[in-house]
């Protein structure tokens, strides 16, 4: 089939739309793990995730729909703990990180869990997005736009000194958590597009590569948003017309234009 053939498809049409909003939007939180140093947080959220997941399944519910409500309750947990306890939140992270897998696998084996079940949690598919799916990501995506134009200002002094931010009044560490919030959302829906094992594309790889060719905060966000919708519909339709793996390819594709900005910047 070509392209266009597969453009009148629906299935292929919510895919390519969730791509577009998706890439665009949820990959500027990409900067937030970044500049805050987020990543160990980021790996404690998608084995919270997996925990979600586990919880899911033991109880027969939708295994996703559970990954992201636990990713949710840990995004909103991990700010107020670092600062209640004074401790960096990559330490808070590590914690949650290895109990929640302990705990994971405690459950798939104590409630029999079909491997199959299980690895459909790593293995996400953008081709199987239904409309409520599709709703939650125009919603969070739309919410992530809304904040980084909102708070522009108060977002890029936070990112370049949050000490002096909150000297002039910027409630950094409110702003920190909510972003750290939308991250967890984010990594939520990126499970759900291209599986647990390969978010970093949809998340991390643009703004990696963005952060090597930008010269002001201002054109870091365009460009992580640019190579964000490339990597996700440039992937989405390679791999429909190659006949490729979705999650593999879009992750691939991301790799790619990481590799091509490191090439440009040099």
């Amino acid at each position: 089939m070509s392209i266009i053939e597969f453009l009148q498809v629906p299935i292929f049409q919510r895919a390519l739309f969730a791509a577009i909003l998706a890439g665009g939007t949820m990959s500027l939180l990409g900067i937030v793990i970044v500049v805050f140093n987020m990543t160990t947080i980021r790996f404690a959220l998608m084995h919270f995730g997996l925990l979600g997941g586990a919880i899911g399944l033991a109880l027969g519910a939708n295994p996703l729909t559970a990954a992201i409500a636990a990713i949710a309750i840990g995004s909103l947990l991990f700010g107020p703990l670092s600062d209640k306890l004074k401790l960096d939140t990559g330490l808070i992270g590590a914690f949650f990180m290895t109990g929640s897998i302990a705990l994971a696998f405690l459950l798939f084996y104590k409630a029999g869990v079909p491997a199959l079940d299980v690895f459909s949690l790593f293995t996400g598919s953008i081709l199987t997005l239904s409309r409520n799916d599709l709703l939650f990501i125009t919603v969070l995506g739309t919410v992530v736009v809304l904040t980084f134009v909102i708070l522009y200002k108060e977002i890029q002094l936070i990112f370049y000194d949050s000490e002096q931010a909150e000297w002039l009044g910027v409630p950094a560490k409110r702003i920190r958590n909510g972003l750290l919030f939308l991250t967890g959302l984010s990594i939520g829906v990126a499970m759900k597009i291209v599986g647990a094992l390969l978010i970093d594309a949809l998340i991390l790889l643009s703004a990696m590569a963005a952060m090597r060719l930008a010269k002001n905060f201002k054109q870091l966000i365009l460009l992580t948003s640019l190579f964000g919708m490339v990597t996700t519909t440039g992937g989405l339709l390679l791999s429909m017309v190659l006949d490729l793996p979705t999650g593999a390819t879009i992750t691939l594709t991301g790799v790619l234009i990481l590799l091509f900005s490191t090439f440009i910047q040099k």
